[in-house]
């Protein structure tokens, strides 16, 4: 992967992961002071004043989704957050959240990762390596949520709200080859951790909604086979 790209990549979900966490603090802060209101007989004027700023940090959110060349915005379908960095070229990005507004533990993340043969890469984010003519290449990298989007050697007292999983169309293997591996480690991920995946605008993501961005990919590749012969 080109390692300004990535920088980049990491960054925004760092942003995304930042400003969903102060959602879901915001949210615990407007749960409260509802009820505190009804008990005392007042309004919800707090609330909607949150429903207001929460609404604002969405904007703020599109408003980052664009493409860092300077080209077209990202598109964000039902499913994975994928964007055209340049012909032919697409990324998607899959948030695995812990349940609740709780915290992944880092110890657990570490053996999840290590069961999943993810290893930790020189800038300091998790990667799914693919062994090609004798060096280790990058198939799709995994940020921590929170700023600057990276982990720590020694996760023995780290924890995080989620991780967030990214993956850059070509790559060093078959593109419905990584989309697999990329789809399948994210759901093990989820599974293993206890956790909920989500798309870029933090929805709810189902199997059957990955497997419609999968059938895009084939139906992508298929048209470029018939392009080149």
């Amino acid at each position: 992967m080109d390692d300004l790209r990535i920088i980049l990549i990491v960054t925004g979900a760092a942003f995304i992961g930042g400003v969903y966490l102060w959602s879901r603090l915001q949210q615990r802060q407007a749960h409260r002071a509802k009820r505190r209101a009804a008990r005392a007989g007042q309004g919800d004027t707090d609330s909607a004043d949150i429903e207001q700023e929460l609404a604002r940090m969405e904007k703020l959110v599109a408003e980052r989704d664009q493409d860092p060349d300077g080209q077209d915005p990202v598109e964000v379908g039902s499913t994975t957050a994928s964007t055209q960095a340049s012909p032919g070229e697409q990324i998607h990005v899959i948030s695995v959240i812990a349940e609740d507004g709780e915290s992944f533990d880092g110890e657990k993340l570490l053996k999840a990762f290590a069961n999943n043969t993810l290893v930790h890469g020189k800038k300091g984010i998790f990667e799914r390596h693919h062994e090609r003519g004798g060096h280790d290449i990058a198939v799709f990298g995994i940020a921590n949520m929170v700023k600057p989007g990276t982990f720590p050697r020694d996760m023995s007292a780290f924890t995080s709200p989620g991780v967030t999983l990214f993956l850059q169309l070509p790559c060093a293997i078959a593109a419905l080859d990584a989309f697999d591996d990329f789809v399948n480690t994210a759901e093990r991920l989820a599974v293993e951790m206890a956790g909920e995946l989500r798309d870029e605008n933090h929805k709810l993501l189902t199997h059957q909604a990955l497997m419609q961005v999968r059938e895009q990919i084939a139906e992508s590749q298929a048209r470029s086979r018939i392009a080149a012969s």
